[in-house]
């Protein structure tokens, strides 16, 4: 049976070496010129089958975003451009708003002064008619009263004349007369 030691061991055929730390680190040539002809190699294709398509796809990616920022950067801009158009234009139309205002309310007043004058001249106009109506009403009223007045007299001549009257007959009759004419005087004015 064999027996097991760190150094060698024996078998039937003769020592059998096991690995050491040292074996580990054993340089072989023939080894190292395939790894290193293997490494380079794999560095020739991937720089020519991978590296290059990838390289290639990042450059256009940050030519991409270049891009895009430019784009935002544009957009930008040209939106703030079009902010300061919408408040100049708003500023011009608050500007014409307050003009029409003030002309609607000099409008307005030029408007209510002419009814206002309008309206005095027309009332000045019913005030005239109605004093000259007033005055040809009082004119009639007159010369009925006149009328009525020599008629009364006319009566009271002929009741005076007619008949033969004390005094007091006058004095009645006079009063009755000037009662009537009050009442026609009164109804008249």
């Amino acid at each position: 049976m064999a027996t097991t030691s760190t150094h060698t061991e024996t078998a039937k055929d003769g020592p059998i070496h096991t690995p050491s730390q040292l074996d580990l680190f054993h340089f072989n040539p023939l080894t190292f010129s395939l790894t290193f002809a293997i490494f380079i190699s794999l560095l020739l294709v991937l720089s020519t089958k991978v590296w290059k398509p990838i390289l290639k796809a990042l450059d256009e990616r940050d030519e991409t975003i270049r891009d895009d920022l430019d784009q935002a950067k544009a957009n930008k801009e040209e939106a703030a451009k079009l902010l300061e158009d919408h408040r100049e234009a708003m500023n011009q139309l608050r500007e014409e708003g307050r003009k029409i205002r003030e002309e609607a309310v000099a409008m307005a007043e030029k408007q209510k002064e002419e009814i206002i004058n309008a309206a005095k001249v027309e009332a000045d106009k019913l005030v005239a008619k109605a004093k000259e109506e007033l005055a040809r009403e009082k004119e009639a009223a007159f010369e009925d009263f006149k009328n009525l007045t020599v008629d009364i007299g006319v009566q009271l001549a002929s009741k005076l004349i007619a008949k033969e009257m004390d005094v007091s007959a006058h004095s009645s009759a006079i009063k009755d007369s000037l009662s009537e004419l009050k009442n026609v005087y009164n109804k008249a004015v």
